[in-house]
């Protein structure tokens, strides 16, 4: 596996030559999730390609998840980079490696697995282990998004990356919106490990779920609360000023079970937060509040779901406690979050 040459030729194997890819997965999982199209035109770019990736035991499941994907090699995070390289070496050779991560660490785990034809971004003294060292690419206004930055890295090994709709599209919905359905299972990530100033206010979540019951007296909306164990607080206050049914999944779920638990979900309203990347990514039609960060990097992928944003003259600052008075939060009105959570129902009401 070699850089394209001059005349935008590629050096992945011809047709009818199997070839093996070890993919090593970012660790975040919204990462993770913003990932998944350059994996799929990784898997494209050949009928024969086979795709491994090797990820953090938690994001097993999501991976497993996909069909694009051959096979996966989960490790602990308490293993040492001695130790991957161990176990990627028990699952056999592979003929070419992808570092979706930017670190030195990951690069020489795959190294140190037996690895030796890499393509990853030029950063952190890991140019000793690449054998294609991509330069990162600069940002346009129309590819800004995360997205396009993974896309970049798999077209320098000669990945097609067009059609770019095909690319981003999202499955479809797991538990599809049926007209006239007498309950709507809504899901709700009011956490935000990243900080504070990720955090739409609980209340203002409350108002806007009681608000969307009250509209609509002959649908039961069954409220699940996901988060984290740090936010296991968070969504027991969120579930203290809601009436029933609701349940706080926070800090009981693993991504496993997150996953069928969101497949489960007619909509999910979320903050700028992994659960978001991946209710996105399992065609879970998804209501974003965004506040510190910018949804021109990150924004849930796919062309449903809806981005609540309000841009004050400091956003995005990116902080993870806002220093001023919490403006571009606060500013958001839980009227603005029922209208959105309104139009993804809209085929249920369409029809009463």
């Amino acid at each position: 596996m070699e850089t394209m040459n001059s005349a935008g030729d590629s050096d992945l194997p011809s047709e009818g030559k199997p070839f093996h890819f070890l993919v090593r997965s970012p660790n975040p999982l919204g990462d993770a999730c913003m990932a998944l199209p350059a994996v799929r035109a990784l898997k494209r770019s050949r009928p024969f390609v086979r795709i491994t990736v090797c990820c953090r035991e938690n994001l097993a499941p999501m991976w497993e998840a996909r069909e694009e994907i051959d096979e996966v090699i989960p490790f602990s995070r308490s293993l040492n980079p001695i130790q991957v390289g161990q176990l990627i070496r028990s699952h056999g050779k592979f003929d070419g490696g992808v570092l979706l991560p930017n670190s030195f660490r990951s690069a020489l785990e795959v190294w140190l697995g037996g690895v030796r034809n890499l393509v990853g971004y030029n950063r952190y003294q890991r140019r000793i282990f690449l054998k294609t060292a991509v330069e990162e690419p600069t940002p346009t206004e129309a590819m800004q998004h995360h997205v396009h930055r993974y896309l970049h890295l798999v077209a320098a090994i000669g990945a097609p990356t067009e059609p770019l709709d095909e690319l981003l599209a999202i499955p479809a919905a797991p538990t599809p919106i049926m007209p006239g359905a007498s309950e709507i299972h809504l899901g709700v990530c009011p956490g935000a490990e990243y900080g504070n100033a990720k955090r739409y206010p609980i209340e203002r979540y409350a108002e806007a779920i009681e608000s969307l019951r009250k509209s609509h007296p002959d649908t039961t909306i069954r409220v699940s609360i996901f988060g984290s164990p740090a936010e296991r607080g968070i969504g027991d206050e969120l579930a203290g000023q809601l009436s029933e049914p609701r349940e706080n999944r926070a800090g009981e779920t693993s991504i496993a079970d997150l996953v069928k638990e969101l497949q489960s979900c007619h909509l999910v309203a979320t903050n700028d937060t992994g659960t978001m990347h991946l209710s996105a990514a399992l065609g879970v039609p998804t209501v974003a509040v965004f506040g510190s960060t910018e949804p021109a990097f990150t924004a849930p992928i796919g062309e449903i779901h809806r981005v609540i944003r309000h841009q004050v003259d400091c956003s995005p600052c990116f902080l993870r406690e806002c220093p001023i008075d919490y403006r571009c939060m606060l500013r958001i009105k839980p009227e603005v979050v029922l209208r959105e959570m309104e139009a993804l129902l809209a085929p249920v009401y369409s029809s009463s």
